[in-house]
């Protein structure tokens, strides 16, 4: 047992000195950009050639404080690759690394401004290449945050898109645990961090997600000791890690109403909130809607993704994936419960 245990230390020092996390190359399935806005870009991944177009196109919202690659992690652990592969057009909203020079943007100017043109954008383009029907949005999925987003976006503008999904997407965000009992007007010096930092910094960002599970830096490193010698896993768990390390700056005033709102307010729950001159209300939503949860997410658990039932004003269907807050977005086709699997079943759906 000691001379394993020497043996696996010894090859585990000889890959960690070759930079693994840095060498990791996430993020490779083919993809053009059809559209820029600031930092933001629409990213369009062709149908497999061999396939074809076999669905209706597909737009994704991602989050705002991490990089769109949790889709794209490895081949054969890539939710846009096997998308892909299916025969699904896929429309990604990218949104890209804001700088000190964006400090002044709104939430506003997101929703109403990017998320909704990217829309638009995306569906013009899906129609020119005849993955789409004038005059008939797209099929929409929203991730985390960026799923919180997109239902109060296509709240405010009918017709941007003729179905929703949201995948662990905050809705009642009082039913985030111990997230939102930290994001409270008492605890988080809200204000003073945006007033002096300008945008909310990525690693301060990084630091309150990894205190939700103070054992999880230790957890990860017995887990590639552990699976050490499983098939792939050390290159998995280089290209997690390398996605973990690199979150994205929040810009500031936006994030200030984010959290303002969402967290100390619950308002897509109770109301009262007002953006660009117009109510937030998530009842103005008529489209058809699908909450997706993870039954291990402990950013968003499921009774705040659900939460979409009681606010929506369109039909509502839940589904529970098997995964945490990450893990269900690297587990596209594996076994029952793979995401890719069920947003198939969703686009598949009449």
């Amino acid at each position: 047992m000691v001379t394993d245990n020497l043996e696996r230390g010894l090859q585990i020092a000889q890959w960690w000195a070759n930079h693994p996390v840095d060498r990791a190359r996430t993020g490779q399935t083919p993809n053009v950009v059809i559209f820029r806005q600031n930092k933001a870009c629409v990213r369009f991944f062709a149908p497999d050639p061999a396939v074809g177009a076999r669905h209706r196109a597909l737009f994704i919202s991602m989050p705002l404080i991490n990089t769109w690659t949790i889709f794209d992690l490895l081949p054969g652990l890539s939710v846009l690759e096997a998308l892909r592969r299916r025969g699904v057009p896929v429309y990604l909203l990218d949104w890209g690394r804001p700088g000190p020079e964006d400090k002044d943007q709104t939430l506003g100017d997101i929703i109403d401004g990017i998320l909704a043109r990217s829309l638009r954008r995306a569906h013009r383009h899906a129609v020119s290449m005849g993955f789409a029907v004038p005059g008939e949005g797209l099929d929409a999925l929203g991730y985390c945050v960026g799923g919180s987003f997109l239902s109060i976006c296509l709240s405010r503008h009918p017709g941007l898109a003729r179905r929703m999904a949201l995948l662990a997407a905050p809705i009642d965000f009082h039913a985030s645990e111990r997230l939102s009992t930290w994001a409270s007007p008492d605890t988080f010096p809200l204000d003073d961090i945006i007033d002096n930092f300008g945008n909310f910094p990525k690693d301060l960002m990084k630091g309150s997600f990894a205190l939700l599970r103070p054992t999880g830096s230790v957890g990860k490193y017995k887990s590639l000791w552990d699976r050490w010698d499983s098939a792939d896993f050390p290159t998995t768990w280089a290209a997690l890690e390398q996605w973990n390390e690199d979150n994205v700056d929040f810009p500031g005033e936006a994030y200030r109403e984010y959290v303002r709102r969402c967290y100390f307010d619950n308002a897509l729950i109770t109301g009262g909130w007002v953006l660009n001159g117009r109510p937030v209300d998530l009842s103005q939503g008529t489209i058809p809607a699908l909450a997706l949860a993870a039954d291990g997410d402990h950013i968003c658990p499921p009774a705040a993704a659900f939460g979409l039932e009681r606010a929506w004003g369109g039909p509502v269907q839940t589904r529970m994936l098997r995964g945490g807050h990450v893990g269900v977005c690297v587990r596209p086709t594996h076994k029952s419960g793979g995401l890719a699997d069920a947003l198939l079943d969703w686009i598949s759906a009449p």
